[in-house]
């Protein structure tokens, strides 16, 4: 006898076939449509790529600095050693806005009646563990050596602290020559590691916290300013709990000032005025004592005022002439010292 199949039990399997019918297929559409998420990622990370390798410069002044190391850096090998003094500024923000080189090399001049020759390297948001490898990276191992340079600073700037943007190192500051000295504050483990060497390679990678700004700038309002007021307030509380564990350390300041004793380079450590006052530790004394750095104390610039720092930390054009000025009157000494030694040194060669 054959079986009766209930009509109930026939509407589930044709409802349970037809199911299975349409599944293999539904699978198929939505397959190539994650592809293609995939592939608009990747268009738009090629795109920003090419944007940043190619109008770079008109996205940031920064990024323009930045890519111009090696200009400045050819800038000063150019300059004659026998046409004069050749200095150059190392800073960050506060450098850029607040030193006229030609104003100091008019100034320096005039005291000692011998030319000066300037120019002037300023990332910004950056301090000693990012000017020390621009130093060596640009112009120690490129073997272009100034005969002076100005380090200029305030607060912190030339404590032991990791840099605040390793990603730029990797694009702009170091070389593969430099890995074992970044790992051992800039790069711990795998993941530091990866990013690193993603931004050495990717101009949109190392840049992608311009990129986070720019897109929260259009729609939070303030935004910059006040992560600006956040990260300065975080770094501050950083710099204080080393100092409060361990006492501030001034390792890599040394190792920058050897480089550059070896180099035939004097370094001038100058003290910059800001509205907050700020006192030198006793580690940077003790540095200053025990090798041939100078320390020009310019905290207090006469005439002066607190309405010449445009946005609260850095000078106008009042504040960079009475600033300018008043490091060439008390860095001309240094100046006048180095320029007796390369002619004495000159005097000597041309006598054998």
């Amino acid at each position: 006898m054959a079986t009766v199949v209930p009509p109930a039990a026939n509407s589930e399997q044709a409802v349970s076939n037809q199911t299975d019918v349409w599944q293999n297929p539904h699978e198929k559409v939505r397959r190539p449509s994650e592809w293609y998420v995939v592939a608009m990622v990747v268009f738009v990370f090629l795109g920003m790529e090419l944007m940043f390798r190619v109008g770079g410069d008109r996205l940031s002044k920064d990024i323009a600095h930045l890519r111009s190391f090696p200009d400045i850096a050819s800038e000063v090998a150019a300059m004659n050693p026998e046409e004069g003094t050749r200095v150059l500024f190392l800073g960050n923000s506060l450098t850029r806005y607040g030193v006229d080189p030609q104003l100091y090399a008019e100034v320096c001049g005039d005291l000692f009646d011998s030319q000066v020759q300037a120019a002037k390297l300023n990332p910004d948001n950056t301090a000693l563990a990012d000017w020390f490898y621009a130093y060596r990276t640009h112009f120690s191992r490129a073997n272009i050596h100034p005969d002076v340079v100005v380090v200029g600073f305030e607060g912190g700037h030339l404590r032991d602290a990791p840099s605040s943007h390793p990603a730029r190192l990797a694009q702009y500051y170091t070389t593969y020559a430099d890995w074992a000295d970044l790992q051992r504050s800039e790069v711990n483990g795998f993941e530091d590691s990866a990013s690193f060497l993603l931004s050495r390679y990717s101009a949109a990678y190392g840049n992608r916290d311009r990129i986070q700004r720019r897109v929260l700038d259009s729609v939070i309002p303030d935004y910059r300013e006040g992560m600006d007021e956040l990260n300065a307030s975080l770094v501050a509380q950083a710099e204080e709990q080393i100092v409060e564990e361990t006492g501030p350390g001034y390792q890599r300041l040394l190792e920058f000032i050897a480089q550059a004793e070896q180099d035939g380079v004097q370094v001038i450590l100058a003290a910059m005025p800001v509205p907050q006052a700020y006192e030198f530790d006793a580690g940077l004394l003790e540095v200053v004592d025990s090798t041939s750095a100078v320390l020009v104390d310019c905290r207090n610039v006469p005439g002066m005022t607190e309405d010449m720092f445009f946005d609260g930390l850095h000078m106008d054009e009042r504040g960079q002439r009475l600033y300018s000025q008043t490091l060439a009157e008390r860095s001309a000494p240094v100046l006048r010292q180095v320029a007796d030694r390369h002619e004495a040194g000159r005097a000597d060669v041309a006598g054998h």
